[in-house]
C-alpha cells in the first residue's frame, strides 16, 4: 500500500485536524538528542601544516596523488576565485574527460588543507544520489545519526556551515547547473565544481582545464619513471596526446612492469580501442584505453580473480562498492573469485592487486573504480562478457538489498546500494530480483524524503517496462504503482488517479482480486478516492480491501494494519468517530506488538488515534499520545520527516483547543514555512498548513493578517482542488468567521450561505461539518438581525474552519 498513507490520506474536516500530511522533502535542522550541534562541525584540535592530509573526521578524500605535476597557474586561479567569490568551476575546455578536472580540485584541497576544517567530495553525476552523499557528510561530522532523513541531515549540515565557514566542498562531474544548484550550501565557505559542460557562469567562476602542456607531461613521466630520458618522455607524451589521465596511466604501467619506452609505444599502437562509445565525447586520444588495456591484460594473466572482480566493478556505479557485496554472497559468485573469497585475507589481496595496477581506489567504504576506467573495461570486454558481468552483479545486488524500506535502520544500506542498482540499468535487465530491487529504491527515496528523484526513477522504470514488458507484466504494474504513488505524494492527485485506476483493473484481471499486489493497488485506489473527496466510495473500497488483507495476509500483517488505519481515516472524515476509535485502538495495539513502539507505521497509528481522541473531546489523552509520538518521530525519523511534521501540526491543534494559542502559532508557523519551502505554495499540504496557521491568527485576534491569509489560501484551494472540494469548503467557512470579526458581516453571510449549500450537496445534511456550518450560519444571521450570539460561542472564539 502507499507507504506513509496509513493516516496521511485523511483530509481534515475541522481546525483540530489540520495536520501536515503526505510526503514532502522537508528541510529543517534536526534538533533531536543525537545531534552534536553545528558548533562542533569540522572541529579539529591543533594547527594543520600546509599540504598535510586533511583531517579524516571530516574528509572523504582519498590519498593525495603523488604524481601530480604542473597546473600552478590553475591552482593559483582557483585560490583567487575562491577567496573573492567563494565558488569556482573546473571544466574541460573541450568537454573531454580525463583532462584532470577532478585531480586539480583535489590537489587544491590538499595544498590548502590548513585553511579548512572540512574537505568533502560529492559525486554529482547522479542527481538522485547527491542528497545521500551530503547526508553522509552530516553523519561523518557528527551532526546527525545515520538513520536521519536526507533533508534533515542536509539542513543540519547547512546550518553548521553558516557557523563554521572553514569548509570546502567539491561537487565532482556535475552535469546540469539548475539541477545541482538547489544542493549548494549557504555561502561562506568554498565550493569547487568539476564539469565537462559549459553553462556554469551564473553559479561559479570558471577555471578552464585543457590538456597538459608538453612540459607538464614530460615532468610527470620523468617524476614517475626513474632515469627516463627527456626525448623518450617527449615521444610518450606525443603518443598519449598529452591527456593527463593517459600520461599518468602510462607512467604506472611502465613503472610496475619495467617496460621499455619502445615496447610500450609499440603495444600502444597495436592494442588501442575507443575510450568511450556512443554518447561520449569523440575526441579522446586512444592511448587512455590502450594503457588501461595493458593493465587489465596483465591483471587477467596474473590474477584472474582480480580481473573478474574488476569486470564486476566496471558495470556498477563509480561510487564506493562495499566489499560485503561480494563476501556475503560467495555462493552467487562464479570461479575463480568464489574460491578466493572463501579466504578473507586472499580476497582483500585481490582488492589490493586491482589498486596496485592503478585501476581502483580503496578505502573503508570499499573499492571504487573511476568512471573512465570502467568505460574502457566495459568496452574491452565486449557484449557477451559485459552481459555476464551485469547479470552476476545484478544477482549480487538483489541478494544484498534489505526487505524493508520503511525501517530507518535499513537506510544506510539502501544509500550504499542504490547507485549501483541504478547503474546496472534496471530498465533493461532480465533479472526478476533486480526489477524488484529497483522498485524498492523508489520507496527508499520516498522514505528519505527525496520525492522528486523518486518520481523521476519511478517514471523511467514505468515507461521503459511498459515498452519492454507490456502493460500487464507484474513489474510494469509495480512501476506504475510507484509512479502513481510518487505523483500522489507530490499532490498531483488528478494526474495520479487515472494511473491508479488502470493499474487496479489490470491487477485484478491478471493477478486476481486477492493477490498482494492487487491489494496494494486497491488500497491506493481508496486513498486516491479520499484525496478527491469521494468519501463514500473510498469507504467501500477500503472496507473490502481490509477484509481481503485479513483473509489473505492475516490480522497482524503490516499491510493489513495499514489498511485498517486507512479505513479509520475515512471513517473519521465521514464523522463515524466511534467506529474510527475502535479500529484505531486495536490497530495501534497490534502495531506496537508486531512492529515495536518506534516503527514508523506504529507512529502513524498512534497519530491516528490521537486525532480521533481529540475530536471526541479527550484532549488530555490525545495530547499525551501526540507529544510522545512527536518525540519518537523526531528521534527515529528526524524533525523534518513528514510524519514528524504531521505530529507537530496535530499537537498544535490540541494546544489551540486548550487556549495556548501562542505556542500553537509558533509550531504552525514553522510547519507552514517548511511546507512552502519544500512542496510549494499550492501543494494541498501547504494549503492545510496555511489555513491552520490563519486559524491561530484569528484566535489571537489578528484578524487582518488572518483574513489576508485565508483569502489567498481560498483562492489557491479553488484553483488547485476545485470549488466543491471539502477542503475548499472548510477554507470558505473559516474565512467567513474572520470576515465577521472584520465587520464584514454581509460578505460573511453570502460566503457562509454558499458554503452550506455546497456542503449539503457534497457531504450531506447530517455530516458533522455540515451541521457546524449550519450553526455558524444561524449565528451570522442573528448578527444581521440584531441578535448577538451567546458570548464566548465556540465559533466566534476559536475561528474554526
Amino acid at each position: 500500500m502507499i507507504p506513509g498513507q496509513i493516516r496521511q490520506d485523511v483530509i481534515g474536516l475541522d481546525s483540530s485536524r489540520q495536520a501536515v500530511q503526505g510526503h514532502g522533502v522537508q528541510v529543517v535542522v534536526n534538533t533531536d538528542s543525537r545531534l552534536t550541534g553545528p558548533q562542533e562541525f569540522g572541529s579539529a584540535a591543533g594547527k594543520k601544516d600546509p599540504g598535510a592530509p586533511p583531517p579524516t573526521v571530516v574528509s572523504n578524500l582519498a590519498m593525495r596523488n603523488p604524481g601530480f605535476v604542473g597546473r600552478e597557474a590553475s591552482l593559483g586561479q582557483i585560490r583567487q576565485l575562491l577567496v573573492e567569490h567563494g565558488r569556482a568551476v573546473t571544466r574541460s575546455r573541450d568537454r573531454m574527460g580525463g583532462v584532470g578536472k577532478t585531480q586539480l580540485a583535489i590537489e587544491y584541497a590538499f595544498r590548502f588543507a590548513a585553511e579548512y576544517d572540512v574537505l568533502w567530495l560529492v559525486a554529482a553525476e547522479n542527481d538522485e544520489l547527491i542528497g545521500g552523499n551530503l547526508a553522509q557528510l552530516a553523519v561523518a561530522s557528527g551532526l546527525v545519526g545515520a538513520d536521519v532523513t536526507t533533508p534533515a541531515a542536509i539542513k543540519a549540515l547547512h546550518a553548521a556551515m553558516q557557523i563554521n565557514r572553514r569548509w570546502l566542498l567539491i561537487f565532482d562531474n556535475a552535469e546540469d547547473p539548475n539541477t545541482l544548484a538547489p544542493w549548494f550550501p549557504p555561502r561562506g565557505g568554498h565550493l569547487i565544481i568539476t564539469s565537462r559542460n559549459p553553462g556554469w557562469d551564473e553559479f561559479a567562476a570558471p577555471v578552464e582545464v585543457s590538456l597538459f602542456e608538453r612540459a607538464e607531461s614530460v615532468l610527470l613521466l620523468q617524476s614517475r619513471i626513474p632515469r627516463l630520458p627527456a626525448k623518450a618522455a617527449d615521444r610518450l607524451a606525443e603518443a598519449l596526446g598529452d591527456l593527463p589521465l593517459a600520461v599518468a596511466q602510462a607512467a604506472t604501467v611502465m613503472t610496475e612492469t619495467g617496460m621499455p619506452t619502445d615496447e610500450y609505444l609499440d603495444l600502444l599502437a597495436h592494442h588501442t580501442t575507443e575510450i568511450l562509445d556512443g554518447g561520449r565525447p569523440g575526441n579522446y586520444p586512444t592511448s587512455l584505453a590502450a594503457s588501461i588495456r595493458l593493465s587489465t591484460d596483465r591483471l587477467t594473466q596474473g590474477h584472474p580473480a582480480a580481473a573478474q572482480m574488476l569486470n564486476l566493478c566496471a558495470v556498477l556505479a563509480p561510487e564506493p562498492i562495499p566489499l560485503s557485496l561480494f563476501t556475503q554472497s560467495l555462493a552467487l559468485l562464479s570461479e575463480p573469485l568464489a574460491s578466493v573469497g572463501r579466504n578473507r585475507l586472499a580476497f582483500y589481496n585481490v582488492v589490493k592487486t586491482i589498486a596496485e595496477h592503478g585501476l581502483a581506489g580503496t578505502s573503508h567504504d570499499g573499492i571504487q573504480i573511476h568512471r573512465l576506467i570502467q568505460a574502457v573495461v566495459r568496452d574491452r570486454n565486449g557484449s557477451h562478457h559485459l552481459t555476464v558481468a551485469r547479470d552476476q552483479a545484478a544477482t549480487l545486488l538483489a541478494a544484498a538489498v534489505p526487505n524493508d524500506t520503511d525501517d530507518p535502520a535499513t537506510w544506510p544500506i539502501w544509500s550504499t546500494l542504490a547507485p549501483h542498482i541504478i547503474a546496472i540499468d534496471p530498465t533493461t535487465t532480465v533479472k526478476y530480483q533486480l526489477r524488484e530491487a529497483a522498485c524498492q529504491v523508489t520507496l527508499y527515496l520516498l522514505r528519505r524524503g527525496e520525492h522528486q528523484p523518486a518520481l523521476l526513477l519511478a517514471e523511467r522504470l514505468h515507461q521503459h517496462w511498459l515498452e519492454l514488458l507490456g502493460p500487464d507484466d507484474i513489474h510494469t504494474l509495480k512501476a506504475a504503482t510507484e509512479h502513481a504513488h510518487a505523483l500522489h505524494i507530490r499532490g498531483n492527485f488528478h494526474q495520479a488517479h487515472p494511473m491508479i485506476v488502470d493499474t487496479l483493473v489490470r491487477c485484478r484481471r491478471v493477478l486476481g482480486d486477492d493477490y498482494p499486489q492487487t491489494l496494494r493497488a486497491a488500497h491506493d485506489f481508496g486513498v486516491s478516492l479520499q484525496a478527491l473527496a469521494e468519501y463514500a466510495r473510498a469507504q467501500t473500497v477500503k472496507e473490502d480491501t481490509l477484509a481481503r488483507c485479513r483473509r489473505v495476509l492475516g490480522d497482524d500483517h503490516p499491510d493489513t494494519l495499514g489498511a485498517a488505519v486507512s479505513l479509520a481515516a475515512t471513517l473519521y472524515t465521514l464523522g463515524e468517530y466511534a467506529q474510527d476509535r475502535a479500529i484505531s485502538e486495536d490497530t495501534l495495539a497490534r502495531c506496537r506488538r508486531v512492529l515495536g513502539d518506534d516503527h514508523p507505521n506504529t507512529l502513524r497509528a498512534a497519530m491516528s488515534l490521537s486525532d480521533t481522541l481529540h475530536r471526541l473531546g479527550e484532549h488530555a489523552r490525545a495530547k499525551a499520545i501526540k507529544e510522545d509520538t512527536l518525540a519518537r518521530c523526531r528521534r527515529v525519523l528526524g524533525d523534518n520527516h513528514p510524519d514528524a511534521l504531521s505530529a507537530a501540526a496535530g499537537l498544535a491543534m490540541i494546544l489551540d483547543t486548550q487556549g495556548d494559542h501562542a505556542k500553537a502559532q509558533a509550531i504552525k508557523g514553522e510547519v507552514l514555512t517548511r511546507c512552502k519551502e519544500v512542496l510549494g505554495d499550492d501543494h494541498p499540504e501547504t494549503l492545510r498548513a496555511a489555513i491552520s496557521f490563519a486559524v491561530t491568527l484569528h484566535n489571537r485576534g489578528e484578524y487582518a493578517r488572518a483574513r489576508a491569509m485565508k483569502e489567498d489560501t481560498l483562492a489557491r484551494c479553488r484553483r488547485v482542488l476545485g470549488d466543491d472540494h471539502p477542503e475548499t469548503l472548510l477554507s470558505m467557512r473559516s474565512l467567513a468567521l474572520t470576515l465577521v470579526e472584520s465587520k464584514r458581516v454581509m460578505q460573511a453571510r453570502f460566503l457562509i450561505d454558499d458554503t452550506l449549500n455546497r456542503q449539503q450537496r457534497v457531504l450531506g445534511t447530517k455530516h458533522p461539518e455540515t451541521k457546524l456550518t449550519s450553526e455558524i450560519r444561524a449565528q451570522i444571521a442573528a448578527l444581521i438581525g440584531g441578535t448577538s450570539p451567546a458570548k464566548g460561542s465556540r465559533s466566534r472564539r476559536t475561528g474554526r474552519r
